[in-house]
C-alpha cells in the first residue's frame, strides 16, 4: 500500500516557509516538525521568492465555473427565446385585431349596392 498524497494548502506552505526565513526554526527542523521533505520546503520558498505560491481553484470549484458558464449561455439563449416568442404573439395579435374584409373603408359603400 502506497502513501497517499497530501495535499496543502497555500496559507500552510506560506506559515512554513515563513517560519524558515524568519529563522524560527532552520529548514531541517521545519522538515521534522511538519513531516515534509526539505527539498520540498525549498521549493516552497523559491516559489515565494518568485511570486508563484497562490491559491489555485481545485477541481470542483473549476467545475462549478464550468457549470455556471454553461447555465449562463442556457439562460441567454431561453431570454432570446422569450423574445422571439413575444414579438411573434404580438404579431399574432395585430393580425387578429386588424380588419381582414377585403373590402374596407372607401370601398364599403360600393360593396352594399346591388350587383349589375
Amino acid at each position: 500500500m502506497g502513501k497517499k498524497k497530501r495535499i496543502f494548502s497555500v496559507e500552510f506552505k506560506k506559515q512554513v516557509v515563513r517560519e524558515v526565513e524568519t529563522g524560527v526554526c532552520g529548514l531541517a527542523e521545519a522538515a521534522r516538525r511538519y513531516e515534509l521533505a526539505p527539498s520540498l520546503i525549498q521549493v516552497w520558498r523559491d516559489k515565494a521568492r518568485d511570486g508563484a505560491l497562490i491559491d489555485r481553484p481545485s477541481t470542483r470549484e473549476k467545475a462549478l465555473e464550468k457549470e455556471n458558464r454553461a447555465l449562463k449561455e442556457q439562460i441567454g439563449e431561453l431570454y432570446m427565446q422569450v423574445g422571439v416568442l413575444k414579438k411573434t404573439a404580438g404579431y399574432a395579435r395585430r393580425l387578429r385585431s386588424a380588419n381582414s374584409s377585403v373590402i374596407t373603408g372607401l370601398n364599403w359603400e360600393q360593396s352594399r349596392k346591388d350587383a349589375k
